[in-house]
């Protein structure tokens, strides 16, 4: 609905011309952010019930199950104190790729800050914004983080793979299939959509081109106009790659520890 921007700068945090529910979006966004977030420290800091299977002394007889928390798994000198969590040295990649985001800029920014609340809805900077300056500079890391994302595609890709192998009777391992397996896939299609739609991907791959020429200038734009296609649903992927991971890393913890039973498929 229009509004009177002039007079929406006068008045307080919130207040706005609008007659829809405009709170509700960013009332919900904020709380999954606060529920995640709340969660993903809890799992990284507890050091406990990551793992299971092959390898392990839980279900030995079962494919190898990394919670996506924690990898890469990184192994820890004896000297380190056993309450120090692997997790921490990894969860700065992810976490740095989603806090940059340009997406989730714009969506923890509004249902976080407030900064604003919805279109047309009165801020709390009013007048003060100054871009993504001083502090905020830290967003520009966002194209560095996401070749790490990258990274972090393939290594997921093998922990896949690894819930694919299972322990044969004769000695060896041989193909199988659990609920497990699933969970970690349905992740990693997520997580891949969700990298692979990335703004800083798109113009890497051809953002800085102004004309695809030959051969190779053909296969660029191909590829440039798939993720182009894919990054008109970034938001989407944003959200279900994050309720994914987190879902998986509850799953393995939920196995890990006895709670559920993994179902092997075949």
């Amino acid at each position: 609905m229009a509004s009177n921007a002039a007079t929406l700068r006068e008045d307080g945090l919130g207040q706005t011309q609008r007659r829809d529910l405009w709170w509700v979006q960013p009332v919900a966004m904020a709380a999954a952010f606060i529920v995640f977030i709340l969660y993903a420290t809890y799992r990284g800091l507890v050091n406990t019930h990551f793992v299971y299977g092959h390898g392990t002394t839980v279900l030995p007889e079962s494919a190898y199950f990394l919670s996506p928390f924690y990898s890469p798994l990184v192994t820890l000198p004896r000297w380190v104190p056993s309450w120090v969590c692997p997790a921490i040295f990894v969860m700065w990649m992810p976490a740095g790729f989603r806090l940059t985001c340009y997406y989730a800029r714009r969506a923890y920014y509004r249902a976080l800050f407030a900064d604003p609340p919805a279109c047309a809805v009165a801020e709390a900077c009013k007048n003060n914004y100054k871009g993504e300056r001083g502090f905020w500079l830290f967003q520009n890391l966002h194209r560095y983080f996401m070749y790490l994302a990258v990274l972090l595609v393939f290594l997921h890709v093998y922990h896949v793979v690894e819930a694919c192998r299972w322990p044969a009777e004769g000695g060896g391992f041989r193909f199988g299939m659990s609920i497990g397996t699933l969970v970690l896939a349905v992740d990693l299609l997520f997580l891949a959509l969700y990298v692979f739609s990335c703004h800083s991907l798109r113009h890497l791959i051809g953002g800085r081109l102004d004309c695809f020429r030959g051969s190779s200038g053909e296969s660029r734009y191909s590829v440039w106009k798939c993720c182009s296609a894919l990054n008109e649903h970034h938001g989407k992927y944003f959200w279900l790659s994050l309720f994914t991971v987190g879902f998986a890393d509850f799953y393995i913890w939920m196995v890990s520890s006895g709670q559920f039973q993994d179902f092997r498929l075949f």
